[in-house]
């Protein structure tokens, strides 16, 4: 087992020396390049943006009134129901309580 790290850390070292004697001549800084690559991509992404929002069928009027009561009329609905199925259930866990 000693053997085997000895010989990573010397993989590890010897990779190291020669990764650091090269470096390139003209880098732009980090923090700039990471800026410029931030912007393009976001740049890229409007317009991918605006490209889709052409291509979107929008609901009429009258789909959208439609759907819209659909909704409230369902969630009232379903609230009722809730409302008296625990209404039910806390009378019959009162009326075995007591």
């Amino acid at each position: 087992m000693a053997k085997i790290k000895k010989a990573r850390k010397a993989k590890v070292k010897g990779g190291q020396k020669g990764a650091l004697k090269q470096a390139p001549e003209k880098v732009l800084p980090l923090k700039k390049a990471e800026e410029v690559q931030f912007l393009q991509r976001v740049s890229q992404f409007v317009r991918e943006v605006k490209i889709e929002f052409k291509r979107i069928t929008w609901p009429s009027k009258k789909e959208t009134t439609q759907t819209t009561i659909a909704v409230i009329s369902f969630t009232l609905f379903v609230s009722a129901y809730l409302g008296l199925i625990d209404t039910l259930l806390s009378k019959l866990v009162q009326f075995l309580i007591y």
